[in-house]
């Protein structure tokens, strides 16, 4: 896998309607068949939300259309622990 784009920040929209800030990272394998997308600094409640926006306004021109895209949101379970990733659908 090679980044295309690390530590990325954008803007989205939370469920209350506050602007908020996410980071991104975006890599791509080397066949270009295959792309993990990492949301950081989004509370699990918002990412469906981010996601959206993503797809919506950044990845048509960032990712070739027909690529298949694995959609992680990392985030920490409680304070101290470990970092956790859950998994998106990229068509939410």
């Amino acid at each position: 896998m090679k980044p295309l784009r690390q530590a990325q920040q954008f803007e989205y929209r939370s469920a209350g309607g506050i602007d908020r800030m996410g980071v991104l990272e975006l890599w791509l394998n080397d066949g270009g068949t295959r792309a993990v997308l990492v949301l950081r600094d989004v509370p699990v409640p918002d990412a469906t939300r981010a996601l959206r926006m993503l797809n919506e306004h950044w990845l048509p021109y960032l990712l070739p259309a027909g690529l298949d895209v694995l959609v992680l949101a990392v985030h920490p379970q409680a304070e101290g622990e470990k970092a956790r990733a859950r998994v998106l659908p990229l068509s939410a």
